[in-house]
């Protein structure tokens, strides 16, 4: 503990708690050997005490108030050893003198141990030694070449794994070509392919030698009815493959505009901005996805075209009058119940016309970088009556 308490005797004869504060030593004690007891086996470690040098046979203390210091009580001493002017030695057996060797004990020398036996013992011990530690390299080695073999194996299924699925990959890939073609690679593909097929076929059928002409003209009128249907399926394909393209390329170009503008702050971070343009494009392009949705209710759609015909109105040309001359022809048609399938025409030249709205510089200021030459079709023509 840092704090102990400790009874003294007081003045009047009574005892006195005093709270006395201990300092432990920072450096260890000197190990001075010990006992243990022979019954119970505790331990029993030697203490020792230091005094400074101020202790004298004669006269005492030179500083009482010093004896009972902490600086005395842990002063550190140092050993030295010397030679002693006493001399000892074994004292044998004579006539004059008396010696009792009741309690001496007969001891038997063992057998004589040279330094060749020594050496031999060393050399076998040796032998020993180096047949476990060989065994153990070999072992170690042996485990090293298994590791790299199944490290190897396991590279081996992975390559291979990887190879089947590139192939899959490719193969998929493939698939997806004929059956969703996108690029003209893809449909210059697909009509190689039919080329090949109706060469392949044709020469089939020259191979035959006993087909007469009816039937050859009927196979032929066969592969030829197989290859116009499968152009017409090619394109379709295209046709989708344009739509698609075009669906995307609208909506990337739509996305650019709407982004904010990135700024560099003197610090080195970039702060996006939203600027009145930026703003506008994106009200746009909500717009346009809006009119090219498909709507649950007939409500949503009314309030599209509606929203629509007001953007378009907020400018005075001959795009914005077709804009929304063509949203009360759409509203006036569903208010009739016409069909879904009738009103198609009417909503993509609608949709269109839209596009081209948000085109224009004039009405969407930032469409100007995406805007490779003027279109003078597109201005506007203020004054202009219909």
């Amino acid at each position: 503990p840092l704090v102990i308490n400790v009874q003294v005797p007081g003045p009047d004869g009574g005892l006195q708690n005093l709270m006395v504060a201990v300092d432990k030593a920072t450096a260890p004690k000197t190990y001075l050997g010990g006992y243990r007891h022979k019954q119970t086996g505790a331990v029993f470690h030697h203490a020792s005490s230091q005094t400074p040098a101020g202790l004298e046979n004669t006269r005492g203390w030179k500083d009482p108030e010093r004896k009972n210091h902490r600086d005395t009580q842990t002063y550190e001493v140092k050993t030295r050893s010397q030679m002693t002017t006493r001399e000892h030695g074994t004292q044998m057996k004579r006539n004059d003198l008396y010696m009792d060797d009741a309690n001496d004990v007969l001891k038997d020398s063992r057998p004589y141990f040279s330094a060749l036996q020594l050496d031999e013992l060393k050399r076998r011990k040796t032998l020993v030694i180096q047949c476990y530690y060989r065994g153990y390299l070999a072992r170690k080695r042996t485990w090293e070449i298994r590791e790299q073999l199944y490290q190897q194996f396991l590279n081996d299924q992975q390559r291979a794994e990887q190879q089947r699925e590139e192939r899959e990959r490719k193969r998929q890939h493939e698939i997806e070509r004929r059956a969703h073609p996108k690029s003209p690679k893809d449909f210059e593909l697909l009509y190689n392919e039919l080329e090949d097929w109706v060469q392949k076929e044709v020469k089939l059928m020259n191979s035959l030698a006993d087909l007469s002409k009816e039937e050859k003209k009927h196979r032929m009128a066969e592969i030829l009815a197989k290859q116009t249907k499968a152009l017409q399926t090619i394109d379709k394909l295209k046709a989708d493959a344009l739509r698609q393209g075009k669906s995307q390329r609208v909506g990337k170009m739509l996305g650019m505009m709407a982004q904010p503008k990135r700024w560099e702050l003197g610090n080195g971070e970039v702060q996006q901005v939203h600027t009145p343009f930026t703003v506008r494009a994106s009200e746009l392009r909500e717009l346009y996805h809006a009119l090219n949705h498909k709507h649950s209710s007939l409500d949503e759609r009314l309030e599209v075209l509606l929203n629509i015909k007001w953007t378009a109105k907020e400018f005075d040309c001959r795009l914005t009058r077709d804009i929304a001359e063509l949203c009360d022809r759409e509203a006036e048609m569903i208010h009739r119940g016409r069909k879904e399938s009738t009103l198609a025409g009417l909503r993509q030249r609608l949709g269109n016309l839209f596009l081209q709205f948000i085109e224009t510089p004039d009405f969407n200021p930032e469409s100007q970088r995406f805007q490779q030459a003027p279109n003078p079709a597109t201005q506007r023509n203020q004054g202009t009556s219909m």
